[in-house]
């Protein structure tokens, strides 16, 4: 390491060194360092202005040798609004560990957006967070239902033990798709994420104290222009209002010709019906992983009303979840409880990282 290490917030004179030091650091991770993927995730978020991108780069002379790369969302805090980041890529080549340059990047990036949080993360990135005073959270909660375990990778190149699994286990897939009983909702594809979906956050938002602000331009920056993905989103509507909606996530196929898994990648309801709304859109989820014949339907979401819902449907809870801190210099007594938080698998890094399904 050279006497002349600099850390920085990045500015577009830095784009080239930058790519060039994540396809050394994710040499085996292509979409890392994908330069469409890339200006998509940090510049063309509907918050981010070009004069100021929340990407913060070590420098040694002229060679970017380490990140800390963030998304910008708007926070609901109780009745305010405000810009934070979710810190979504930490990394410094092995060489430049061990020498406080982590907390320094993370420090700097705290002077202009000092709410912060993170949505899985590894071991060595999580103790950083913890040494600059970051809140532990838990994790978000992760729930998986069989649909075609035949169809799994473990099992999909077997061609008669896959299918002899998924006609084992078709009693259970029938079960845990409830008919559609509710006359007083439809549900529909949704081809346009418009100010419907403004207006449902407006109305629903106040029964939770903390989450990222699901605005049309924000979820059609994920959901509809993210490269080489493809999210179907169901809307749930009453009288023509839109009531909730769900986003799902199909891999791409697998040797078995059918999606491995399919991914409840966002969901967001009104409260005033909402058992009712959230049934209605796990049952059309559910009834389109299974028409797709995925085989599997994976959630991650902190909302216990969602929860008690997904138990209901058969849903069961694992393990593996990304864990979940958060650092805020205000409003602590709120921010540092995690039941005051609605997050999804939208809100992880888990959602951004998956692999493409065009």
């Amino acid at each position: 390491m050279s006497d002349d290490v600099q850390i920085k917030q990045f500015e577009l004179t830095d784009q080239e060194a930058l790519l060039d030091f994540l396809r050394v650091a994710y040499v085996n991770e292509p979409r890392k360092h994908d330069p469409d993927f890339w200006r998509w995730h940090y510049l063309e978020n509907p918050y981010t202005a070009l004069d100021d991108i929340p990407l913060w780069i070590v420098k040694d002379k002229d060679r970017v040798v380490g990140q800390a790369a963030t998304i910008l969302v708007e926070l609901k805090v109780k009745e305010e609004t405000r810009r934070g980041i979710w810190i979504l890529d930490f990394i410094l080549f092995p060489e430049y560990r061990g020498k406080k340059l982590a907390k320094r990047l993370l420090l700097l990036a705290r002077e202009t957006y000092p709410t912060m949080f993170a949505l899985g993360f590894n071991q060595l990135s999580g103790n950083v967070l913890r040494s600059l005073d970051w809140v532990a959270m838990g994790s978000v909660h992760r729930y998986h239902r069989l649909l075609y375990p035949g169809n799994l990778k473990e099992l999909a190149g077997l061609t008669p033990l896959r299918e002899l699994a998924n006609l084992a286990f078709a009693p259970f897939r029938r079960k845990s798709t409830p008919a559609n009983g509710n006359q007083s909702y439809t549900v529909r594809v949704v081809q346009e994420i418009d100010s419907a979906f403004d207006d449902l956050w407006q109305r629903v938002s106040d029964q939770w104290p903390c989450a990222v602000i699901r605005g049309s331009r924000y979820l059609n920056w994920q959901f509809r222009q993210q490269p080489g993905k493809t999210f179907e989103v169901l809307g749930i509507f009453h009288e023509e209002r839109l009531a909730g909606y769900v986003v799902l996530f199909f891999r791409n196929e697998g040797p078995s010709g059918d999606p491995a898994k399919a991914a409840i990648s966002d969901i967001c309801y009104d409260a005033r019906d909402g058992e009712a709304v959230i049934d209605e859109l796990l049952s059309a989820a559910l009834g389109a992983a299974v028409a797709r014949r995925a085989g599997s339907l994976v959630i991650d979401i902190l909302d216990p009303r969602i929860e008690a819902r997904l138990r209901y449907f058969g849903f069961w809870r694992i393990k593996a979840s990304p864990e979940f801190m958060v650092y805020s210099p205000d409003r602590q007594e709120l921010m540092y409880r995690p039941e005051n938080w609605y997050l999804s698998r939208a809100d992880s890094d888990v959602s951004i990282f998956e692999d493409p399904n065009q």
